[in-house]
């Protein structure tokens, strides 16, 4: 995938609360950004059944884990990865020592 470099101003306190967001969820701000984009311009939904849009946006919120959205997707874990990346989504990847306490 080519990528290009976009540059954004946006004012300091908004900066600070994405610097927060980005702290808490363990990734840079350029990947809270980049998410942002993709999930409010680049992918279209609208052609998926309801339950399948559930359950993207369920992922993206970090509500349910790949492997249930490859479930409700009708994919195999790799295909749905394949998916994901042909789409230009996060995979949520990331864990921390919270993780095992809310699972």
């Amino acid at each position: 995938m080519k990528t290009a470099t976009l540059h954004v101003k946006i004012t300091p306190s908004l900066a600070e609360e994405l610097k927060q967001i980005a702290r808490r969820r363990e990734l840079p701000v350029g990947e809270l950004v980049r998410e942002a984009v993709v999930n409010r311009y680049q992918i279209d939904f609208s052609s998926l059944p309801d339950r399948q849009r559930r359950a993207l946006h369920a992922y993206q919120g970090g509500y349910i884990s790949i492997g249930k959205l490859s479930e409700e997707m009708g994919m195999n874990l790799f295909e749905m990865r394949a998916w994901l990346a042909d789409h230009g989504m996060s995979q949520n990847n990331q864990y921390s020592d919270r993780d095992c306490e809310n699972a």
